[in-house]
């Protein structure tokens, strides 16, 4: 391994174990309980709010979002829960929870839980579908269910991005990351006299998810610890990413495609291969082995595998030597 690429890994980890999430505060954290005991406790908590509380659904200011209120009792005008609402209904999804001590390939936090999530498409989008790895464009709005408490609210849209490497970089908690994957971006209108942007047909919806998917046993702000909490998520638009700025995008370095990028390392150095500048290991960056004979960097589609392999030249450590007797 070579002293540069050393240096780039002490550097992303430290910045991933050591910068805050936007929502992130200097709050002490409580002992850490069992992941599988808290979500047991969790489902049942979130599935009793689904099926006692009903929704509105709202627009304010050309925003989607939804009223969410206890079902009263007697009922007598009929309000329908959640659980058992059809203008939405209710959908769910079972994810691992991506947090991570490092960006390492080996990082991630040992949580053996299948997260159950539960979720309304308020509109699906008519966009490019996002992915965990994208920087995504959102507004939001979250509250604790234990009291339909808002503890944030952001109307205006700003961007997220996982993982981030730098200290200007947001980063939503997993339970949101991984839920506005499922939605797509809108489209981008451009006022020419004011200059103003406004965005149509994005993806939004309403996601309730687990604390061991959210802030766990670390308390953020107005929020307690191991709260499971309710989110609206509007997706204006997405910026696909590069994030080791080697030429290959992000979402074409998770090899196996189960997307997570995280697990593919080709040259086995513990670097996953989105942010190694050299895949192979041969000491030619990445960067350098995408380009023709002419140093016109390849689009990814037409850079070639090495002759009788099956692997893109990048990717196998005896392809330099095909670079150097064309240049």
């Amino acid at each position: 391994m070579n002293k540069f690429r050393l240096y780039f890994i002490l550097l992303l980890t430290s910045v991933v174990l050591f910068s805050c999430n936007k929502d992130d505060d200097k709050s002490s954290s409580v002992p850490p309980r069992d992941y599988t005991e808290q979500y047991t406790a969790d489902i049942d908590s979130i599935e009793k709010y689904l099926k006692t509380h009903y929704l509105e659904p709202v627009e304010v200011d050309n925003r989607l979002d939804v009223i969410i209120k206890p079902i009263p009792s007697p009922n007598p005008e009929g309000f329908v829960s959640i659980w058992d609402n059809t203008e939405f209904p209710l959908q769910s999804k079972i994810f691992k929870s991506d947090l991570r001590n490092s960006s390492l390939v080996d990082g991630r936090i040992e949580d053996p839980v299948d997260y159950k999530v539960y979720y309304l498409m308020l509109q699906e989008g008519i966009g490019q579908q996002a992915t965990t790895t994208d920087s995504t464009f959102v507004s939001y709005r979250g509250w604790t269910l234990a009291d339909n408490s808002q503890f944030d609210i952001s109307n205006v849209p700003a961007w997220f991005t996982f993982p981030s490497i730098t200290e200007g970089e947001n980063q939503f908690i997993s339970g949101v990351r991984l839920f506005t994957s499922l939605l797509k971006a809108g489209t981008a209108d451009l006022n020419q006299e004011t200059g103003e942007i406004t965005y149509t047909g994005y993806g939004a919806g309403v996601v309730f998810i687990p604390s061991g998917i959210a802030y766990f046993n670390r308390p953020s702000g107005t929020i307690p610890s191991y709260a499971p909490l309710g989110f609206t998520i509007r997706l204006h638009t997405i910026r696909e990413r590069d994030h080791d700025r080697d030429g290959v995008m992000t979402k074409y370095e998770d090899l196996n495609g189960d997307g997570d990028p995280f697990n593919d390392d080709t040259d086995g150095d513990g670097l996953p291969d989105f942010l190694d500048v050299d895949d192979d290991d041969d000491d030619y960056l990445t960067r350098i082995e995408i380009r023709d004979a002419d140093g016109n960097r390849l689009p990814y589609e037409e850079i070639p595998t090495c002759p009788g392999g099956s692997l893109k030249l990048y990717l196998d450590p005896n392809c330099h030597v095909i670079i150097e007797e064309e240049e």
